[in-house]
C-alpha cells in the first residue's frame, strides 16, 4: 500500500491530530494516529482521541492498494513530517512498518505499526442543525475568554468557557471566570437562532484551545451541540469534545449595574506601567496599589526586600479619591486581547470588582476582583 500526498497538507492535518492525543495516556493506543487508507476516495484519513475529545481530518492523496489502516505514535509521525525538507512525500505500508520517504528515497524514516482494531471506536455526529459561523468569530470568542478559566481542579465547572446562544440578540455568547475574575465576549452570529440548542455548554480548555486552532484556519465552520458533545465540521475534518457536566454559575448577577468612580486612560501606556512596576514584586500574585485622584492615578507596588515602585499616569478620573489593590497580571491579561486606543475602567468600594471596558472592544466585559492585602 503507498499514498503520494503533499507534505505541507499533511503536516497540517497531522498538528491537529497531534494536538489531540494523549502523551501520557495509560492506553499507549491513546497517543497514537489511526490511518486508514481510501483508495476509493482518493483520500488519507487520520484519527486521535484521548476518549474525551477526537478528531478526524482527511488529505488528498494519490493510493495505489487496497483498503487498510493501522496506527503509529502522533508525535513522533508528526515530528517527522514537520521537518521533512521535500514537497512531496510517500506513505508505503509494508508488513509492520510505515515507511516515510521521498520520490528518491533519499531520505527513508520506518515506524513500527500497531493494529488499528486496538483503537477505540468514535462517535459518528450529523450535521443537522448545526450552525455556519465564520471561523475567526469562534477562534476570537475563545481567544479572548480563555485566560480566565480556572486552572484548580476543585474548580470543575469553572475549568472551562461557557457557551450561551443569545437567540432573541442573535448573539453567541462565551463566558469564562476563575473566581476572582470574569469575562463575558458576545459576537453576532448570522442562524443563531437556528442552532440545535437552546441552553449554554461548557467547553474545557484542552479542547477550547483545539477549536481555537481549528477554527482560526477556516473561512466558515459549522458549530454543533449534540448529546453533551460540542462538535466543529470543516470542509476535511469533524473536531468533537465532551463538554463539563454542571451548571455555570449565574455570572450575570456578579456584573454590578452602576459605578460611581469611572477612569479613562490610554490601554498601552496603562499595560507598559503595570509591567514595569510588577517588575520588583517577587510574590507569586502581583498586587499594585492604584491610587486614584482627578487626572492622575499612580501605580505603587507593595515594598519588599528587593524594594518599591512607583510610576505616574495622565489618565482622565471622574469620581472621589480611591486607593484599591489589583492583580497586576489579571488587568495586563484583558488588556492585551483588547484593541481599543482608550479603556475605561469603572471601580467600585473594596470588594466591589472593577470592569473594563473599551469602545472598540464591543460585546467585551471584564470584571476582576479587588485585593484584599
Amino acid at each position: 500500500m503507498k499514498a503520494k500526498i503533499e507534505t505541507s497538507r499533511l503536516e497540517k492535518i497531522l498538528k491537529k491530530v497531534e494536538g489531540v492525543a494523549d502523551k501520557k495516556a495509560s492506553m499507549a493506543v491513546l497517543s497514537m494516529v489511526l490511518i486508514e487508507y481510501k483508495p476509493a476516495e482518493s483520500y488519507l484519513y487520520l484519527l486521535s482521541t484521548d476518549l474525551e475529545i477526537g478528531y478526524k481530518g482527511k488529505v488528498f492523496a494519490e493510493i495505489e492498494g487496497e483498503e487498510t489502516s493501522f496506527c503509529v505514535p502522533a508525535r513522533k509521525f508528526y515530528e517527522i513530517i514537520k521537518n521533512f525538507p521535500e514537497d512531496e512525500l510517500y506513505l508505503v505500508k509494508e508488513d509492520n512498518r510505515l515507511i516515510i520517504r521521498d520520490a528518491q528515497e533519499r531520505i527513508v524514516y520506518n515506524l513500527a505499526i500497531t493494529d488499528s482494531e486496538e483503537f477505540p471506536s468514535l462517535p459518528e455526529f450529523i450535521e443537522e442543525n448545526a450552525i455556519e459561523i465564520p471561523g475567526k468569530v469562534l477562534a476570537e470568542l475563545i481567544s479572548n475568554t480563555i485566560f480566565s478559566t480556572s486552572k484548580e481542579e476543585s474548580h470543575f465547572v469553572l475549568g472551562g468557557i461557557y457557551f450561551e446562544p443569545i437567540k432573541d440578540a442573535g448573539i453567541l455568547r462565551a463566558v469564562a471566570s476563575d473566581g476572582h475574575r470574569l469575562v463575558k465576549f458576545d459576537r453576532e452570529v448570522i442562524g443563531i437562532e437556528n442552532a440545535n440548542f437552546n441552553e449554554g455548554f461548557i467547553v474545557g480548555r484542552k479542547a477550547a484551545k483545539q477549536i481555537e486552532d481549528i477554527a482560526e484556519d477556516e473561512l466558515v465552520i459549522k458549530l454543533g451541540y449534540i448529546n453533551n458533545y460540542v462538535v466543529i465540521w470543516t470542509s476535511n475534518s469533524v473536531f468533537f469534545a465532551r463538554t463539563i457536566e454542571g451548571t455555570y454559575p449565574d455570572y450575570k448577577s456578579v456584573i454590578p449595574s452602576s459605578y460611581e468612580n469611572v477612569l479613562k486612560v490610554d490601554r498601552k501606556l496603562l499595560m507598559d506601567a503595570l509591567k514595569r512596576v510588577s517588575l520588583v514584586i517577587t510574590e507569586r500574585f502581583k498586587p499594585v496599589t492604584f491610587d486614584l485622584k482627578p487626572d492622575e492615578i499612580t501605580l505603587i507596588s507593595q515594598e519588599t526586600e528587593m524594594g518599591k515602585a512607583q510610576i505616574k499616569l495622565s489618565a482622565i478620573y471622574e469620581g472621589k479619591p480611591l486607593t484599591v489593590n489589583y492583580n497586576a497580571e489579571y488587568i495586563l491579561d484583558a488588556l492585551e486581547v483588547m484593541d481599543s486606543e482608550e479603556v475605561e475602567i469603572k471601580i467600585g468600594e473594596e470588594r466591589t470588582p472593577a470592569l473594563i471596558t473599551g469602545y472598540r472592544d464591543e460585546g467585551f466585559l471584564y470584571l476582576v476582583m479587588p485585593m484584599v492585602l
